[in-house]
């Protein structure tokens, strides 16, 4: 039986934004800066023509000779540089190879993209809905600021390039190009809307974390302060997709809300302290191989611990299901006039789930007796799958919204964990540089901590709100920060466990190999420290153990290479 749309929709905005399929974090941040430029929305402009060459010939062009000096007269070395530098390529290197658009160095390269193979599927809209919902007003600030570093050279009133900006030569490229194509507006899509995320303290935790990361922009090359914000959305994209996947089945479950969630009530991440999450019932814990050697006791951890996150997936598909068609059900009874819309327009999850609470017990199995009657009518139950019969007989008693949801899990349940598992995936950049998950040839999933990503954390925990506020010249200052705080900051700012098993996340008890293993583990965690050059061992005293920041400091703004 092929299932209708109606039945088979699954997404949900108030759930997520994600579509569920393998994202690239080059067009997630394309598509989320299109949004940052059209405060949300996506843009009018759709190119559908495969670029080839005309952005290579567009440099060599006789006309720009003043501007792009040499490129004429290296042609080839002009191409690779323009190739690897500024085109976002799909099938790389392959015969088959195109270009999706241009990396996304600076805010105006959405308007290049080829919108056929450069899709973000949600992921771009979920980025910024969560920094757009960050309390205390620091999401606005975080959207500010990202759109003052991504859209340089521009007068803000206008979208023109401002004479005299000093720019490097990526930037200089895409203001050539953009001078070159119309201005675009931003564009209206049908049934969309701005949800709250389901966690609030996620949201405030990347807000928090990009403040930090970006008051050092004008310390670090442009092109690596933009793969640290890669890094840091996609790591932060993946947490809170993990957190749905405890919190969601767990509000459906007791059909409400969990009282501590909620913009009102989360402690969590509040004005960037990672203090709530402690508190947090569905805090995420993730156990790393920090060595990143398959076969060893911690890589054994690290496989059980992937293994349970796993296993929450058919757990939040069918939560997921609930969801969707109790807000089916809820824009019925508004249409019937049986209930008032909110003002808002839609209804968030919360709200939601009262429906299928027992004051609208009979009204709900009405509304999906009828569907299911519908479905039974072109399939009988001794045609349907025979893990599914005995659930719609009547001799299980279920109701008739039960029998619906799961109907609809043994057609689609299989087909959602696939897409959902490979989206985890991708969004903790499975061996690739900053992944938080790896996976060997026909092996098994284990979580790893990758430099690139240990690189960006460090950055951002070193750094503390600086008191002196508008008075200093930098909005943050670093402080000393021993190794065992920093392994201790990863645990309860971003649940990634080094030293100690996530109790609530697969581990309830340890012995003594467990013990040792995380010994060694805290071990290998420090030559990775040593290896990224944070780290060095000046004595064998305690207190001297601690982590030396790239750039140190101070309160009044002097900045330093490492502490003097």
């Amino acid at each position: 039986m092929v299932l209708r749309k109606r039945d088979s929709e699954f997404r949900h905005l108030g759930v997520s934004y994600l579509e569920f399929k393998r994202v690239e974090m080059d067009r997630v941040l394309t598509g989320f800066l299109m949004r940052v430029n059209h405060n949300g929305q996506t843009s009018k402009m759709v190119r559908g023509k495969t670029l080839a060459n005309e952005f290579v010939d567009e440099f060599r062009a006789q006309e720009h000779a003043e501007k792009f000096q040499g490129f004429r007269d290296s042609p080839d070395i002009a191409r690779r540089w323009i190739e690897t530098q500024l085109l976002d390529m799909v099938n790389r290197g392959r015969p088959n190879q195109a270009v999706a658009g241009l990396r996304p160095l600076h805010g105006l390269t959405y308007k290049f993209r080829n919108h056929h193979h450069s899709r973000a599927y949600g992921a771009d809209a979920q980025l910024y809905e969560m920094l757009r919902h960050a309390r205390g007003g620091r999401g606005t600030m975080a959207l500010e600021k990202i759109r003052a570093f991504f859209f340089t050279g521009l007068d803000p009133a206008l979208g023109t390039q401002l004479a005299g900006t000093g720019v490097d030569v990526e930037t200089q490229a895409v203001l050539h190009l953009n001078s070159q194509v119309k201005q675009d507006s931003p564009a209206t899509v049908k049934g969309w809307y701005s949800a709250p995320p389901l966690c609030a303290g996620q949201s405030d935790l990347l807000a928090d974390d990009v403040l930090r990361l970006l008051s050092l922009q004008d310390l670090l090359p442009r092109i690596v302060m933009v793969e640290y914000l890669k890094i840091l959305f996609a790591f932060h994209l993946a947490l809170s997709q993990l957190k749905a996947m405890k919190l969601l089945p767990s509000a459906v479950e007791r059909s409400a809300a969990e009282p501590t969630c909620g913009p009102e009530n989360c402690p969590s991440g509040k004005g960037g302290s990672a203090d709530g999450f402690a508190s947090c019932p569905f805090r995420v814990g993730l156990l790393v191989d920090a060595a990143g050697v398959p076969g060893t006791p911690v890589a054994a951890l690290a496989e059980h611990s992937a293994d349970i996150w796993l296993r929450r997936v058919p757990g939040f598909v069918r939560a997921g299901y609930v969801v969707r068609k109790l807000g089916e059900f809820a824009d019925h009874l508004a249409d019937a006039k049986e209930i008032t819309r909110p003002s808002r327009g839609f209804f968030t999850v919360a709200e939601l789930l009262q429906y299928a609470g027992e004051a609208y017990r009979d009204r709900r199995e009405q509304f999906f007796a009828s569907r299911m009657d519908t479905l039974l009518d072109e399939t009988p139950i001794d045609e349907q799958p025979e893990g599914v019969r005995p659930l719609l007989g009547a001799g299980m008693g279920l109701g008739a919204f039960e029998k619906y949801i799961e109907l609809i899990m043994a057609y689609r349940g299989k087909y959602h964990y696939d897409y959902i598992v490979e989206t985890i995936d991708s969004l903790l950049l499975k061996n690739r540089p900053g992944a938080v998950i790896t996976q060997p040839h026909r092996g098994r999933r284990r979580f790893v901590m990758d430099s690139a990503l240990l690189e960006v954390l460090v950055q951002i925990a070193l750094l503390r709100p600086n008191p002196r506020g508008t008075r200093s010249r930098f909005p943050y200052h670093t402080e000393l920060l021993r190794l065992d705080e920093f392994m201790d900051t990863l645990r309860t700012r971003y649940g990634l466990y080094v030293d100690r098993l996530p109790a609530d996340d697969g581990f309830p008890t340890s012995g003594f190999e467990e013990q040792a293993a995380l010994r060694s583990n805290a071990e290998a965690f420090t030559t990775r420290m040593r290896e990224i050059g944070f780290y060095s061992d000046l004595s064998d005293a305690y207190l001297t153990q601690v982590i030396t920041p790239r750039f140190a400091i101070s309160l009044d703004g002097a900045v330093t290479t490492g502490w003097r």
